[in-house]
């Protein structure tokens, strides 16, 4: 288990989130839209929280379908640790995934998000879970527009994915869902019992979190 080390008197001033991990798979109906699939991930938080230690960003490798023809395995670790004097803007990860379409040409094929699982109580760690994000693909709302992405193959993409932690800046976005993102995590909470904070999450089932 990763441990914390504080500084004499930071305990008092902020209270430290580890979240540790994995990106599993995706997982479609029928099947991936696409071949040589990759997914990148960012980490987004609130103006008072500040990244201590891991990656902000990283990406996966490329990935296609094995034995089973609906999952793309891609088994990318995720492990950070993150500050905050307040919970308000509890991390989120985006993931945004791409793949190559019939042309050969990259293309966006789905975007997710989901908010990391909250720690137990006080200062214990919670248990692993299994969190599953839906991936939804933007899609044009012009008629000409559309009719040259289906014939084209490639679809409309975010200029910043990071906007879909905010509701009111993807409101009324056209979109269409189809799969989705398997993701394994855990949160150990650290200095949250001196901040008298509790998540209340001890005794919590639910291993679905979005």
């Amino acid at each position: 288990m990763l441990e914390l080390q504080l500084t004499s008197g930071e305990s008092e001033n902020f209270f430290h989130v580890t979240v540790t991990g994995q990106l599993e798979s995706a997982r479609f109906p029928m099947g991936p839209d696409g071949s040589g699939l990759f997914c990148r991930y960012d980490i987004v938080a609130g103006p008072d929280w500040e990244l201590v230690s891991g990656l902000r960003s990283a990406v996966t490798q490329s990935a296609r379908t094995e034995s089973d023809y609906r999952t793309v395995v891609f088994n990318m670790p995720i492990e950070f640790t993150m500050k905050s004097t307040n919970p308000y803007g509890w991390p989120q990860i985006v993931f945004s995934l791409y793949g190559a379409n019939i042309w050969n040409v990259e293309t966006n094929r789905g975007y997710a998000r989901l908010h990391c699982p909250l720690g137990g109580s006080g200062n214990g760690s919670s248990a692993e879970r299994t969190l599953r994000a839906p991936l939804f693909i933007p899609k044009y709302s012009n008629l000409c527009s559309a009719a040259m992405s289906w014939i084209s193959g490639v679809n409309p993409e975010m200029r910043d994915p990071k906007i879909l932690v905010d509701g009111s800046k993807h409101k009324g976005l056209a979109c269409e869902t189809y799969g989705e993102l398997v993701v394994r995590l855990q949160t150990i909470s650290r200095g949250t019992s001196q901040m008298a904070l509790d998540w209340g999450q001890t005794h919590l089932d639910d291993p679905v979190l979005r």
